[in-house]
């Protein structure tokens, strides 16, 4: 039997379906480093409100999830991230890749039931954060829709961060992203289903207040807590919710995508 491990900058995830105890020594291995044009590198991230708690597969194999202490099988809400570990992505094959989308099977409601099913093609060596947006239809029982972020990957450099900025809120205007000591525009006028470059943020590793606010007027929309971004990374910031909501309001997620 074969079994896949998968190398990456931060962490290393290991793939394979083997029979409990049929691990050997001579078990064979393939090791996929970090950017090989011979494969995609793929994150999910699920950013649909109201979504029930899901499991993402690829080609028709479930790649995400795991089974919780009561061996029920556990998955991914609203704002969930795989894989969660900073930095780390999954391999694909160069080209189309079919990606879906369950309710776990331990779940009380719907259980098992496929909620998404979509295709992606994509280029070798090359990285991309796939997003459920929209909101849950519990009706139907679909997720209606999606976005795909190709993640240009900066180079390392130990003494700066990088910050890029997607705009997945409803109902917002374009955004743009501040420090607020200074005022400084570190990224400007974010439209609504789309994402910046990575861009240089002043004052590195330094415990700072960031802010997303209105492109046109300078208002504040959201203001994120004090945090000191570590220097050498590249971080993912994502507006998400719904403007007006109360049930799932416009806020701010980030994640490492880089180093």
């Amino acid at each position: 039997m074969k079994r896949l491990i998968y190398l990456f900058t931060l962490a290393a995830i290991v793939f394979g379906a083997c029979e409990k105890g049929t691990l050997v020594e001579n078990t064979e291995y393939t090791i996929i480093k970090a950017g090989d044009p011979s494969y995609s590198f793929l994150r999910f991230i699920n950013f649909t409100t109201g979504s029930p708690e899901i499991n993402f597969s690829l080609n028709g194999e479930r790649v995400s999830g795991g089974a919780s202490t009561s061996g029920k099988q556990v998955g991914y809400l609203y704002l969930g991230v795989f894989p969660g570990t900073g930095g780390t992505y999954i391999p694909a094959k160069v080209g189309a890749n079919t990606i879906a989308a369950n309710i776990v099977s331990s779940a009380t409601v719907d259980p098992g039931v496929e909620v998404y099913n979509n295709s992606i093609n994509t280029e070798g060596g090359k990285y991309y954060s796939y997003f459920t947006t929209g909101t849950y239809n519990s009706t139907n029982k679909k997720i209606g829709s999606s976005f795909v972020l190709e993640e240009v990957k900066p180079v390392l450099d130990t003494t700066k961060v990088f910050v890029k900025l997607v705009h997945l809120g409803t109902g917002a205007p374009n955004v743009d992203f501040v420090l607020q000591s200074t005022g400084k525009k570190i990224i400007s006028n974010v439209a609504n289903g789309a994402g910046s470059n990575f861009t240089e943020v002043p004052l590195p590793g330094q415990n700072a207040v960031y802010l997303v606010s209105n492109a046109e007027t300078g208002a504040t929309i959201v203001q994120l807590a004090a945090t000191a971004l570590t220097k050498g990374r590249a971080y993912t910031f994502i507006l998400r919710g719904v403007a007006g909501s109360t049930a799932t309001p416009l806020g701010v997620s980030y994640y490492t995508s880089f180093y």
